[in-house]
Order: C-alpha cells, then structure tokens, then sequence
C-alpha cells in the first residue's frame, strides 16, 4: 500500500464524516422554517438526487440498468433507509442539539456496523468481533455516555 493509497482515501473519508454534523444543522435549519421535518426530508433528497444527476451526466461512467436488474430486491432500499436517517436527524437535533445528536448516531453506526460485519450481513464480507474492534465500541460508548452525563 503506498502512502497515495492509504491517505487519500483517510482524507476523504474524514470530510465525508465531517459532513454529518453539517448536515444535520443545515437540515435543522431548514425544517425550522418549513415546520416540517417530512419536507425537509423531500427537499434534501430532492436536491441531493439533482446534484447526483448533474455529476452522471458530466461523469463519463454510465450506469448499468441491466446488471442492476440482477442486484437484491433489499439493495434498492438504500433510499428509504436514508430518508429515514435524515428525518430521525433533524428531530435528534431539534430536541438535543447537534453534539449530541451526532454522538448518538455516531453511536449507532459503529454498533450497527460492527453487527452487520461479524454477521456478514447484506452481502458484506465476514469480519468476526475482535479486541480492537470490542474497544473501539468502548470508546464510541465512552463518549457517548461523557456526552449523556454532560447533557443531562
């Protein structure tokens, strides 16, 4: 693995995280003028879907409609799930503020993930708990409960 390889990709997954808690104050702020956290959740996608468009039509990648035919009935779902995450975000952070919204989210998804993996769920590769995958939710709930008792 070269140091291209492994950085970059570090990098850009840092700022794809750093998006969230940018997200969920952006989308917090838009249902607190639409008074609506459902058309929030219609409006983020429906711009996210046109930002996505304009990238396939300038990308020089096409999609393949045909072998998606062939993908799991499930893997299409992927859209629901995520509606539902934005939703559940802009009401987590109207009622507990960003900080701790993102916590618990953050929370969640190691948790989910760590499952997911040791199942081998969903198609993914089997990736059995260890040692560091065990403190590493520690910590995540480490941080989570400073978070709780610092809220409360």
């Amino acid at each position: 693995m070269t140091i291209r390889s492994f950085w970059l990709p570090l990098g850009l997954t840092l700022l794809a995280g750093g998006l969230l808690p940018l997200q969920f104050a952006v989308n917090g702020a838009l249902a607190g003028q639409l008074h609506s956290v459902t058309l929030t959740g219609a409006v983020s996608y429906a711009v996210g879907a046109l930002g996505l468009a304009l990238l396939l039509a300038l990308g020089r990648q096409r999609p393949d409609w045909a072998a998606g035919r062939q993908a799991p009935r499930w893997s299409w779902l992927g859209g629901v799930v995520g509606s539902a995450y934005v939703v559940g975000s802009v009401v987590l952070t109207q009622r507990l503020g960003t900080a701790l919204a993102t916590t618990l989210v953050i929370a969640a998804q190691v948790l989910t993930a760590i499952l997911l993996d040791h199942l081998g769920a969903l198609g993914l590769k089997r990736r059995r708990v260890n040692p560091a995958r065990a403190a590493a939710l520690a910590l995540v709930l480490a941080a989570l409960g400073a978070r709780l008792w610092e809220a409360a």
